[in-house]
């Protein structure tokens, strides 16, 4: 039986694609002694700013973030036609930070993962949308971005110099080493900085890596993505 657009459509809409079921070990809070990940280029709204997670611009560009990404993952129920869509949960933020694993969080560049299906001009519809009631949302860009060979390990809480420990620990024990010639890490937040105390932020810290030992690593397991 040939389905009419129509019906089509509406199938587009029923489904519903979550980044925790559909692509679990690149979120994994479970990765608590630590993994490999190969995340290739993908979209992403990004903004840059300045200061710790505890800092009033940190806070502001999250809920800029997560505001837009919410918006997004209901562009059609807004007005925002999109040929391809397909209903989803908004994914998680990822913070570059500038630096080693070691240095003090001051510089950050801010993202968010977006779906292959989504167009450049339905996330410029939604800041205009939303630019009135939120006027800084006007500094985010739409990008394609390559995270690229990592390690990660997840913790409950702000990251800890125990934890960067477990994961140069890790790192040691792999036949990768950490890649001195990228300035930043990243850490992931799995869910809302915005609304929950720092204490029960589900992290997963990243650093990027390269190959030391090939032939070890081409039977090591690598989440790629």
């Amino acid at each position: 039986m040939i389905k009419s657009p129509q019906k089509v459509g509406m199938m587009h809409m029923a489904f519903l694609f979550n980044w925790a079921e559909v692509e679990p070990d690149e979120y994994a809070m479970t990765t608590t002694d630590g993994s490999i990940v190969d995340l290739g280029e993908r979209n992403y709204l990004r903004i840059d700013g300045e200061g710790d997670e505890s800092s009033a611009e940190f806070m502001r560009d999250a809920a800029i973030l997560l505001t837009l990404g919410k918006f997004l993952s209901t562009a059609p129920t807004h007005g925002i036609p999109i040929a391809t869509f397909r209903k989803f949960v908004h994914y998680p933020l990822m913070v570059n930070w500038y630096g080693t694993l070691h240095d003090d969080h001051e510089r950050y560049q801010m993202r968010m993962k977006q779906p292959n299906f989504m167009p450049a001009d339905a996330v410029i519809a939604a800041i205009n949308q939303l630019r009135e009631s939120m006027p800084m949302i006007g500094d985010v860009t739409y990008e394609r971005f390559k995270e690229g060979l990592e390690a990660q390990v997840s913790q409950i809480g702000l990251v800890t110099p125990a934890l960067v420990e477990k994961l140069q620990m890790f790192i040691g024990n792999s036949p990768f080493v950490i890649d001195h010639g990228d300035d930043w890490h990243r850490e992931l937040y799995l869910n809302d900085v915005t609304a929950l105390p720092r204490s029960q932020w589900q992290i997963i810290l990243r650093q990027q890596i390269s190959v030391a030992d090939p032939v070890a690593a081409r039977n090591y397991p690598i989440v790629i993505n």
